[in-house]
């Protein structure tokens, strides 16, 4: 197979001009100019004709919650709503026009949906009489407290509006949830119910509970829904998949859901792929109470095939900026008594990062204030606890100590983060965090270049290794508990296998943002909200290139992933997974970003999509 473009960017250091790819058994054979790959074609080869168009390698999100995401495109959309008056509305609204709407949203997203589902679509929680029609959970997600000045919503306004129906909305950050009455009712949530560990019931003067429950307060109603059924929920994923080659988007790592557990996202995936229906490269993380079945099982970072691989042990440290439960260094300004939520205390996380790591499990750590983050980086930057398949990662590092931006390169642990929070998030972090602490928030330009990796390794980019050398671990050797199988970690294999590099991974938060990457492509390189403010870019020396920002969308996911540093997406050898956009998305500037149209994807050597 022949493909013929404008131009090909392999995004490889010092790549030649080339327009047309030779592919072959769903690689590629060759890069190059296409007169000089039409004679090594064979004769009666097909040919994709992409001319007009710039082809890239194929995005991958390197973080999303994927079957979360799926199922919430069919959820009411609640971003836009500006006030708990408004998500009253929304909701009342849904309920006037019938439980089954759907709205109109686009493949990104980034139109809202109008309609809300129940969660749960078996034949014994539908009936279409009142009674049972009063038993279905309403869902609906995306309320955003700072749109309305960051005070928690109140239950009555739901209660004034679904007095007989049990509603349960999830906010933007997905680390809160907003019921009504009879949610809390079903539940036995009530005055006497106490806190869970790390969750907080927020209640009135009187000790009442408004309906705002934060963190693990939410697994309260979130463990007792309903989960979909395994035909919606498989619809919902291939639903999801065609999205995301709409967007140019081949490759997915799969975090777990929050709020939705079950059906497990692994087994649907594989199911999928039994029918030959997968057409998305999915690396697929561990929830953090499914670590005892990993190792029992014999389950370990990278063991996979070419669609469906397993990756890390997805952990917590705190919460999110949004409901102010991110940990920090320093309490939150205007309010002394709030550091944040410290979901995991630096002791238990090594403990559990070094038994997942004896059972050659990698760790995918959560964590969004600067002391989540400082806690992270002593942890995961112990050289003892290596994971030769694949690195450690930090999901998000929205707020880095600025003496500690240099460590994750240095240390080889991937930056995962999702530039469209800063859309949303600027205005807010100046807010509760302060503009001193805010040099160090969303820091993409400072984690890909830290000055300790350009000033000892004499590198500028995220593709080098540093020859940095890595301190000894100041903790003993971890040796395993009782009853452990150790499988193939042992403490002298890191010590002998080079650091990984530092790398730069992006993606999106979906559902938390929208999945669409034109966003992070103009939050990264514009550092800006979408209405251009601030005019100068916030904290615009963090800035990147597009040329970074697309790397940090297939290179990083792919060395994030576990592969080779020689693995350079459309190099001889490597997956036919490409995408062609109608303009050169490296000479794209301002609003061109946003405008940016994928017209083709290819996974495999498969057209999988075409405007």
């Amino acid at each position: 197979m022949l493909v013929l473009a404008d131009r090909v960017h392999t995004l490889a250091p010092a790549a030649p001009p080339a327009d047309a790819l030779l592919l072959r058994d769903g690689r590629v054979r060759a890069c190059g100019r296409a007169d000089e790959l039409l004679p090594a074609s064979s004769s009666g080869a097909g040919v994709i004709d992409l001319r007009g168009c710039t082809i890239t390698p194929g995005l991958t999100d390197a973080h999303i919650h994927l079957l979360e995401w799926a199922l919430s495109r069919q959820e009411l959309e609640l971003a836009s709503c500006r006030s708990p008056n408004e998500v009253a509305e929304a909701v009342g609204r849904a309920l006037d026009g019938g439980a089954g709407e759907r709205g109109s949203g686009g493949a990104g997203d980034t139109a809202g949906r109008a309609g809300i589902l129940p969660l749960s679509d078996s034949p014994g929680r539908q009936g279409g009489g009142a009674d049972s029609r009063s038993a279905v959970w309403l869902r609906g997600r995306g309320w955003n407290a700072h749109h309305w000045g960051g005070a928690y919503p109140l239950r009555s306004l739901l209660d004034a509006v679904a007095p007989d129906r049990p509603v349960v909305l999830q906010s933007h950050d997905m680390h809160a949830l907003w019921v009504n009455s009879r949610a809390l009712e079903q539940v036995g949530i009530g005055a006497d119910t106490p806190d869970p560990e790390g969750g907080v019931i927020v209640r009135d003067a009187d000790g009442q509970p408004t309906g705002v429950l934060l963190e693990m307060a939410a697994q309260l109603v979130a463990t007792r829904l309903p989960p979909p059924s395994v035909a919606r929920a498989e619809a919902a994923l291939l639903d999801a998949q065609a999205a995301l080659h709409r967007l140019g988007i081949t490759g997915v790592h799969s975090f777990p859901g929050i709020h939705v557990r079950e059906p497990d996202t692994f087994w649907l995936l594989q199911r999928l792929q039994e029918r030959d229906l997968l057409r998305l490269r999915v690396l697929q993380h561990i929830p953090a109470d499914r670590l005892d079945d990993a190792i029992r099982l014999g389950l370990r970072s990278g063991f996979g095939g070419e669609w469906i691989r397993t990756g890390a042990l997805k952990l917590f440290l705190d919460g999110a900026l949004g409901s102010r439960t991110a940990l920090l260094r320093e309490p939150y300004v205007g309010e002394p008594g709030n550091r944040g939520l410290d979901a995991l205390s630096a002791e238990t996380l090594r403990e559990v990062v070094a038994r997942a790591a004896r059972a050659g499990i990698a760790a995918a750590v959560h964590a969004i204030g600067d002391a989540a983050v400082e806690r992270a980086l002593d942890v995961l930057a112990d050289p003892a606890l290596r994971v030769p398949a694949m690195p450690h990662r930090i999901e998000h590092l929205q707020l880095c100590p600025p003496d500690r931006l240099a460590d994750a390169a240095r240390a080889g642990i991937v930056a995962s983060m999702q530039p469209a929070h800063l859309i949303s998030d600027w205005r807010p972090a100046l807010v509760h965090w302060g503009e001193e602490r805010c040099a160090g928030a969303y820091a993409f330009r400072s984690l890909l270049r830290g000055a300790t990796n350009e000033r000892e390794s004499g590198t500028v980019g995220q593709w080098e290794m540093s020859r940095t050398p890595v301190p000894p671990s100041p903790h003993p050797p971890i040796a395993p508990s009782a009853g452990e199988r150790p499988g193939a970690y042992s403490r002298e294999a890191p010590s002998r296998a080079q650091p990984w590099p530092g790398v730069l991974a992006f993606g999106s938060d979906a559902p938390v943002e929208p999945v669409d990457p034109r966003l992070a492509f103009w939050a990264a390189t514009l550092r800006q909200d979408l209405a251009g403010e601030p005019a100068a870019g916030w904290f615009p020396g963090e800035r990147l290139g597009m040329e970074d920002v697309l790397r940090a969308f297939t290179l990083g996911p792919a060395l994030a992933s576990g592969a080779s540093r020689d693995s350079t997406p459309l190099a001889p050898g490597t997956r036919a997974d490409f995408v062609a956009w109608d303009r050169d998305p490296l000479s794209a500037t301002g609003a061109e970003l946003l405008q940016l149209r994928c017209v083709a994807a290819v996974v495999g050597g498969e057209l999988v999509w075409r405007d």
